[in-house]
């Protein structure tokens, strides 16, 4: 079993397995008992994948780790979401989840702010936005909604911030998991307190809640830092 996850293609297949799965389920099945089985194979399959490619060499793995036990706990609460305490519980468990991620992106460099302004610009007014479309019907929910955006917001500038740090297979494949979770959650909260009829609303949270972090895990395996790739390729010509 070992070789299907540390061969990618393997990987690849059965991920998209357990995620169609998942999403066969959620539209056609119960949540309760059916997704409390199929939901955390996504996660944990990512988990497993991680571990046996990373083997602690890369160097915030601690913080991946904790991201997927937040995110495979925060997805089996969010199976109770009408229960409110175990649903704002399970959010907070997922914003945990992308915080850890953004400490994983993030680096020692100084970085150009005014490089930075434009891009920082445009994800605030993403955020400001969906709080816009979203501020009637938020109630109580206000500061709890506010808060997820923001961690969508930092995630996504740590993930920008990582260019010219890391290899660029593993920068374009984690901007591109990011970028779908950003969709994932507009398309949530949209859903959620704007346009309860959102076209394909379950099917599209879930894919590409899946395909985020497919992408993101993917790209963090993949990861190597420039400095140590040059440091080992001088290596390898002096010797």
């Amino acid at each position: 079993m070992k070789i299907v996850f540390t061969n990618k293609i393997y990987f690849s297949i059965l991920f998209f397995i357990f995620l169609s799965l998942d999403i066969y389920v959620k539209l056609n099945l119960e949540a309760v008992p059916y997704r409390l089985i199929t939901k955390p194979l996504i996660v944990l399959s990512l988990l497993y994948f991680f571990i046996v490619n990373n083997s602690k060499t890369q160097e915030k793995w601690h913080y991946i780790i904790v991201a997927l036990l937040s995110f495979l706990i925060g997805d089996i609460l969010l199976i109770f979401y009408k229960i409110i305490p175990i649903y704002i519980l399970g959010l907070i468990l997922l914003m945990i989840g992308k915080l850890c991620y953004a400490k994983c992106f993030s680096n020692e460099r100084d970085f150009n702010v005014f490089k930075l302004l434009p891009f920082f610009i445009l994800c605030f007014a993403y955020m400001v936005f969906i709080m816009v479309l979203v501020l009637n019907k938020l109630g109580a929910f206000f500061f709890p909604t506010l808060l997820y955006l923001f961690s969508c917001l930092i995630v996504m500038l740590f993930a920008y911030l990582r260019k010219g740090d890391v290899n660029k297979r593993s920068y374009y494949t984690v901007l591109i998991g990011v970028t779908f979770a950003i969709l994932c959650d507009s398309i949530s909260v949209i859903q959620s307190f704007y346009y309860e009829e959102f076209p394909y609303q379950k099917f599209l949270i879930m894919l590409f809640y899946g395909l985020s972090q497919y992408f993101i895990i993917m790209g963090l395996v993949e990861e190597k830092s420039k400095e140590k790739s040059k440091a080992i390729k001088r290596d390898v010509i002096l010797s």
